[in-house]
């Protein structure tokens, strides 16, 4: 009786200090300023989601194992650039095929739009953004996607 509950204690103990350094690295994000805003598995490869933050609308994609966020607002007639795809390693517009760079924001040349970017991090499997966006077209370092703790933050 007294080494089953043993036993019972010691799980409770380890899934408590794992769970507290978890608590510990998303604290820091958010003191850094970063919002969680969803899952890494919520995000569907090669599509984007969108969410709003600081009365903005931010579009986050998930592409080849990294996830990077953009503006939301197409450059060329307003389009929801959250509702369209990754093709060809860019973010095509659903509304008139218009492409962006995720990492940066910048349209492939000969074109100059540029779309706002945002800071990413993915940590144990969330999506945490920086709700300050940087200067249309500045090249962002994309987060990178540890598969096995996105499916465990899914369930």
């Amino acid at each position: 009786l007294f080494t089953g509950m043993a036993l019972v204690l010691g799980l409770h103990a380890a899934a408590a200090v794992r769970e507290a350094r978890r608590d510990a690295e998303l604290s820091r994000a958010a003191a850094a300023g970063f919002l969680d805003v969803c899952g890494a598995a919520d995000i569907v490869e090669n599509r984007g989601r969108t969410v709003c933050l600081s009365g903005e609308r931010v579009a986050i994609f998930r592409y080849g194992g990294k996830v990077s966020a953009v503006s939301n607002v197409c450059k060329h007639q307003n389009g929801p650039l959250g509702e369209g795809k990754i093709v060809g390693g860019c973010i095509v517009c659903p509304w008139h095929a218009y492409e962006y760079e995720p990492a940066s924001g910048r349209a492939p040349a000969p074109f100059t739009e540029r779309l706002p970017t945002f800071s990413v991090r993915v940590i144990r499997g969330r999506v945490l953004v920086n709700p300050v966006p940087h200067p249309p077209g500045t090249q962002v370092q994309p987060a990178f996607v540890d598969e096995r703790h996105a499916h465990e933050a899914a369930s």
